[in-house]
């Protein structure tokens, strides 16, 4: 299976969840997939990554060609559509969730589930679950993808 991974997904996995220093299988195993082209991200989330200049997006840039997708048209589209049906999933003028509905346009367009860290939301209050919801998008979280491969550590 592939996934398309969210920007929290991997901030929470690397800094909070499952931090490198103690955790160094996940990441060979996260390596693993991205090398693979099964770990991929909409190059938005490279680009809210790159507020932070650390590890994970240095650890991101080294795998980029395998799994930086970049924008094409049909993404634009799609995320166009996600935010024509769900206009709140980003927060206008402040750049936060700018790569949301590119997350969830990219996993649709792949039938891919997202890998998120968000969760519920609203039709008041979207966030991507509720969204990936009403899309007909599945929708995980580093765990699940972790039992869904079978690793075992």
């Amino acid at each position: 299976m592939s996934y398309v991974f969210d920007t929290s997904a991997l901030i929470g996995a690397w800094v909070r969840t499952y931090p490198p220093d103690l955790f160094p299988r996940v990441w060979e195993e996260m390596d693993a997939l991205a090398t693979d082209g099964r770990l991929l991200v909409p190059e938005e989330v490279l680009e809210e990554l790159g507020k932070q200049d650390d590890e994970l997006l240095a650890w991101v840039k080294a795998r980029a060609e395998a799994m930086v997708v970049p924008t094409t048209r049909a993404m634009m589209l799609e995320a166009r559509a996600v935010l024509v049906d769900h206009p709140h999933l980003t927060k206008t003028g402040t750049g936060r969730g700018k790569a949301d509905p590119f997350v969830i346009a990219l996993a649709a367009l792949r039938d891919f589930p997202v890998v998120t860290q968000e969760q519920g939301g609203s039709a008041s209050k979207p966030r991507i679950p509720y969204v990936c919801g009403e899309r007909g998008v599945d929708c995980m979280s580093a765990l699940d993808v972790i039992r869904t491969e079978g690793w075992r550590f």
